[in-house]
């Protein structure tokens, strides 16, 4: 029975060996956890339809994004984020999602492009849209050191989020989300 145990320990060994170089790869000096903060302006491209009749509206809202996520490398990162944006008039929108950056280059100016995906809900006193979205995110980013950074970027999102108006039983669905943001980042 002993020498049976021993091909399964060395097993193990194995297994915890392997499992240990790969996170230590993962672990890379250049990763670790980071928070951010952006702002700027979001148009979206709605669709309004009542009967026969449709209308495209652009509507442009201040809006904010938090985020938090981990440097993978110098060159990527990954993030949850919250988006809010307000209008004068009492319309507000709330966007949930995960996304994916890759950062091009080892300088601290770095260009980025990314891909990011999530849940939107829209609201006014008598409309109410909600769905998924999926899109594109780049701009720039600039180092200070090891710990801050500063960009400003763009995204584009396709959205199919809809829903009706209460009041007059027209439909309305959001087709595209604009957004133009400014930035800061902190990495721990």
């Amino acid at each position: 029975m002993y020498n049976e145990a021993k091909p399964i320990q060395s097993e193990n060994m194995k297994k915890l060996l392997l499992m240990t170089v790969f996170a230590s790869a993962l672990m890379s000096e250049d990763s670790g956890w980071y928070i951010g903060i952006d702002a700027y302006k979001t148009r979206s491209n709605i669709t309004v339809s009542n009967g026969a009749v449709n209308d495209e509206q652009n509507l442009i809202r201040n809006s904010k994004t938090f985020k938090g996520g981990y440097y993978l490398s110098k060159q990527g990162r990954a993030n949850i984020y919250y988006q809010r944006s307000d209008t004068m008039d009492d319309t507000k929108g709330h966007l949930y999602g995960i996304g994916y950056d890759y950062l091009i280059g080892s300088n601290a100016l770095k260009p980025y492009f990314g891909v990011l995906l999530g849940y939107g809900k829209y609201s006014q006193p008598d409309l109410t849209m909600d769905g998924a979205y999926i899109g594109v995110n780049m701009g720039l980013n600039y180092a200070f050191g090891e710990n801050f950074s500063l960009e400003g970027g763009y995204r584009y999102m396709r959205s199919d989020a809809s829903g009706e108006f209460s009041s007059s039983g027209a439909k309305a669905k959001i087709d595209s989300l604009k957004n133009w943001y400014l930035g800061a980042n902190y990495k721990f």
